[in-house]
């Protein structure tokens, strides 16, 4: 039902989705560079998945409600000690069976560099030994319009939405990359994967630190999880 509701959506806003690659069988971490609300929906539509996400969107009318329906994997990045729960749940989920997305920048970009990874949840994927497939999303437009899909900053949903359906020939792309064996460590791992996201979409390797929140419902909140040392999150 979610899935078709994904899909209503997307054509409902006219964003044709074009997926490269294929994803392998069984459990994986997705790891996926992060550009907007959409990346959620364009991969729900494609994808068996589910997420990991902030928990404030779980207090949010309606999208709460979807990912619950997904089991999305919620962390409350206030308290350093839910660190260890989530990564806990990850692992469950991933030893489960399921695919599961996670966005380390932990938060959106107009696309234009990759920013760098926050590893510790990639620490999952390691406790579980399952592989990381790296994800390159990208977004294009008419008229060179594509960072209109993008949504950054401090804008809410409802005046992203307008802006997003006046968009002719809106394309969002989905490039999977090939699947990497589980790394010897949490920080090894994020580093090759975003490094392989960033050779994909040819961008420089840039530092750059993320922007400030949004405090309303439907306003754009990133998602930083919690950096943690290996003793911490071993604890």
């Amino acid at each position: 039902m979610v899935r078709w509701l994904c899909r209503g959506v997307l054509r409902l806003l006219r964003i044709d989705v074009r997926t490269l690659g294929q994803l392998p069988p069984g459990p994986a971490l997705l790891v996926a560079n992060h550009l907007s609300w959409i990346d959620i929906v364009a991969m729900v539509a494609r994808f068996d998945c589910t997420f990991v996400a902030k928990d404030d969107v779980r207090h949010w009318p309606f999208i709460g409600a979807l990912g619950e329906a997904l089991g999305v994997i919620w962390i409350d990045r206030r308290r350093k000690r839910d660190l260890r729960r989530a990564i806990a749940k990850l692992s469950d989920a991933l030893q489960s069976g399921s695919r599961v997305v996670l966005f380390p920048e932990g938060t959106t970009t107009t696309g234009r560099q990759v920013l760098p990874f926050r590893s510790s949840l990639l620490q999952a994927a390691v406790m579980s030994r399952v592989p990381v497939v790296p994800i390159a999303l990208s977004a294009h437009a008419a008229d060179g319009q594509g960072e209109t899909l993008c949504w950054v900053g401090e804008e809410t949903l409802l005046a992203h939405l307008p802006r997003v359906v006046a968009l002719r020939q809106a394309t969002f792309e989905i490039r999977i990359l090939t699947p990497m064996a589980a790394g010897p460590t949490r920080k090894v791992q994020s580093a090759a994967a975003r490094a392989v996201i960033v050779s994909a979409r040819r961008l420089p390797m840039r530092r750059q630190p993320a922007v400030g929140n949004g405090v309303s419902f439907f306003a754009k909140q990133n998602f930083r999880p919690i950096e943690s040392s290996e003793r911490e999150i071993a604890r």
